[in-house]
């Protein structure tokens, strides 16, 4: 008769478990026959029939007695494999044997099975079986421990090769058209010439996926996008279709996610070949550097055509393009203007303060938590009909958003944005006198300020110097002191004595300022019927003066130096500060960009936090994802989510970052957490804290982030 066992009876809690490590017996939860002293296993289990069972000719029995003896090490099989995931997800199964003394190797089936990172995929810790994410590649170990009663684990480690490959096809091309790349020549003649990305660029990892674009071709060549990284390689075949085509492919989404999120530390390398009639040509490679941190927040900027202020907002599908103030306040007469321009946003991300109806009507106080569709968009003090409104071309928030710094013509004067009234300094005197464009640090310590600007006007002159102002107390000041004098640059390549636009780093160390023969970045003729250009570069210096040291790598492309209007993004992320601004620079080729139009677009350099004088911190720029290329853009300002964070005034919930609108202890209305039961926010869902965020997230910007690493 069979014995019967139950395994629950047979095993008891300490490492005698591991009698069972050999060939036979099955680790699982299903019950099977087993005999306690010969390992193997079959059928169910009874633990009323007495052990007494017949060896199975099968398997080897070994008594529980020499379990151990003579075992002198364990392997993991197989070793250093390479796993290609291509679309679904795959898996890569491990075994684990043990070595003895006599020199036979016997398969185990207990034991733990770990990885050193999970980047990838996750490892099955009782069956070692690997599972890819399909999502990234990567390299790490696998380790395998198997436990000795009375003695040291045994432990083995092997190398998984993780690489990500994805081929996408764009209608007309098919897999078919792989074979055209079989051999490939360089020809520089035929070569195709890429317009963007940039070489050499920076960017942050939540960047959307660049739209690569080049130049050269016929109707019916086939072109292959390359990006790779070591375990990474995303391809695109596409076909030159006809007049229409636009010599452009935008990365997609999933292959894009796998390199920026992929060996964090190499750079990602791009090649655009090209297979026309008689030969497929070689391009040449360029790379980006990815950033390990991620950007957030809302970049709110000037469309110049249509006289509005738009707002570009990152969500988990990419960047959004939101027409967020459609009807603002209208000239009560005459035209019925509602334009908007030179505006300014708060650090929180609550307020934007502008002028209005091209500089000759009042300025307004928008509060950003609130709907601004309605007609009119409400201002937070009357500015139609109002004679008391405020009127100013540039102002700057204070760091906690209860003053704004702003000047008209000449000089500086304080405003209280929640009523629009003029506030008078309680000490010290604000500069007047040509002076302009103030920016307010964030530390709220300093301002800094144009000074002794000379010109036209408040937006447009052709000589000024950069000077700093101390805030010693609310609403006090100290002494001006001159930091940077334009003449000192007339030397270097855009020549000129104008500083213009000062911007500080988030956490007040630095300042960058505009530099060039004016302020602006074209002027009108004598006639009015063209416009001179002018170049500008950017330069970075310490509050405390100092010689700048030229932002090189932002300002110039391959023909000039062409940066205006800088503001810094208020998050450090991956190691940079990030600074937007505009450009009249080629963006890309002439079909899917801007190439030969000058027209302004915002772009993005990514500024190294380690600043030595002297030293180009600036990496090459990307552009800003979700703009019109068709219309003229300048003036970004970044600021936080428009929603209001825990501890925030509120009148309704739906203003809330998370949470809800409801009384404090003393009665006001303000942003609550949300109540314990409700889920936590997702990667890219707003919120007002980390503790709003799911595990491994955290609050920036008022968004669930992903920490880099």
């Amino acid at each position: 008769m069979r014995s019967r066992c139950s395994r629950a009876s047979l095993l008891p809690t300490s490492a005698a478990v591991l009698v069972f490590a050999l060939a036979g017996c099955d680790a699982g939860p299903s019950t099977r026959d087993c005999n306690p002293r010969l390992a193997y296993c079959d059928g169910p289990l009874d633990a009323n029939v007495p052990i007494d069972v017949p060896r199975r000719g099968d398997v080897r029995p070994i008594d529980v007695t020499d379990l151990y003896t003579g075992l002198v090490s364990v392997s993991i099989s197989p070793a250093n494999p390479t796993l290609v995931v291509r679309g679904a997800t795959a898996s890569q199964p491990f075994t684990a044997s043990g070595l003895y003394s006599d020199g036979t190797q016997r398969p185990l089936s207990l034991g733990t099975w770990t990885l050193t990172r999970a980047r990838a995929g996750s490892i099955d810790a009782a069956t070692g079986r690997f599972t890819a994410t399909g999502q990234v590649g990567d390299v790490t170990e696998v380790h395998f421990e198997l436990p000795r009663p009375g003695a040291d684990s045994l432990r083995a480690t092997t190398v998984l090769t993780v690489r990500f490959e994805r081929d996408f096809y764009t209608a007309p091309s098919t897999e078919a058209d792989q074979a055209r790349f079989v051999t490939v020549t360089t020809e520089a003649t035929r070569e195709v010439a890429v317009r963007y990305p940039l070489a050499n660029a920076v960017v942050p990892q939540n960047v959307a996926p660049p739209d690569v674009q080049w130049e050269q071709g016929t109707v019916g060549d086939v072109y292959r996008v390359r990006l790779s990284k070591p375990h990474v390689a995303v391809t695109g075949y596409i076909t030159h279709s006809g007049a229409a085509f636009r010599f452009n492919w935008t990365v997609d989404p999933a292959g894009w996610r796998a390199l920026v999120e992929s060996d964090l530390d190499d750079p990602i390398t791009l090649r655009v070949d090209r297979a026309t009639v008689g030969a497929a040509i070689e391009g040449t490679a360029r790379t980006m550097r990815v950033a390990q941190g991620s950007l957030a927040g809302a970049v709110y900027y000037w469309d110049l055509r249509a006289g509005r202020i738009l707002r570009i907002r990152e969500e988990p599908s990419g960047p959004v393009r939101e027409d967020f103030l459609p009807r603002p306040p209208a000239r009560p007469t005459g035209d019925r203007s509602r334009c908007v321009a030179c505006h300014t946003v708060s650090r929180d991300g609550l307020q934007m303060a502008a002028e209005l109806w091209e500089g000759q009507g009042p300025s307004a106080v928008f509060d950003l938590g609130t709907d601004l569709t309605r007609d009119p968009a409400p201002t937070r003090f009357p500015v139609v009909n109002s004679a008391a409104a405020p009127s100013w071309v540039y102002a700057s928030f204070s760091a906690n958003a209860t003053r704004l710094i702003a000047n008209r013509l000449g000089g500086l004067f304080l405003v209280d944005p929640a009523t629009g009234r003029t506030v008078p300094p309680a000490a010290g005197t604000l500069p007047q006198g040509n002076s302009v464009q103030p920016a307010w640090s964030p530390d709220g310590n300093t301002i800094a300020y144009i000074s002794e600007a000379i010109g036209d006007g408040p937006t447009a002159f052709a000589a000024s110097n950069l000077s700093t102002l101390p805030v010693t107390a609310p609403d006090s000041f100290g002494a001006v002191a001159q930091r940077v004098q334009g003449n000192a640059l007339m030397a270097q390549r855009e020549g000129g004595r104008a500083l213009a636009y000062p911007t500080w780093t988030p956490d007040s160390r630095w300042l960058v300022f505009q530099h060039g023969p004016y302020s602006e970045s074209d002027r009108a003729g004598a006639t009015g019927a063209t416009r001179t250009r002018f170049p500008a570069a950017l330069y970075i210096v310490a509050p405390t003066g100092g010689t700048p040291t030229r932002l090189t790598n932002a300002s110039a492309d391959e023909r000039e130096d062409d940066a205006y209007f800088p503001n810094f993004s208020p998050f450090v992320q991956g190691g940079y500060y990030w600074l937007v601004y505009f450009s009249r620079r080629d963006y890309g080729n002439a079909q899917a960009g801007t190439r030969g139009s000058g027209r302004r677009q915002l772009w993005v350099t990514a500024i190294s936090t380690s600043v030595v004088p002297g030293t180009d911190p600036s990496g090459v720029s990307y552009w800003l994802p979700g703009q019109d290329v068709g219309s003229d853009n300048l003036s970004g300002f970044w600021a936080p989510q428009p929603c209001r964070p825990r501890g925030v005034g509120c009148t309704v919930s739906s203003e809330c970052c998370a949470g809800t609108c409801g009384p404090d202890p003393r009665g006001t209305l303000v942003c609550n957490p949300p109540p314990p039961e409700a889920a936590c926010r997702r990667e890219g869902e707003r919120c007002g804290a980390n503790a709003d965020c799911c595990d491994g997230l955290s609050c920036a910007a008022n968004v669930c982030l992903r920490p880099p690493g």
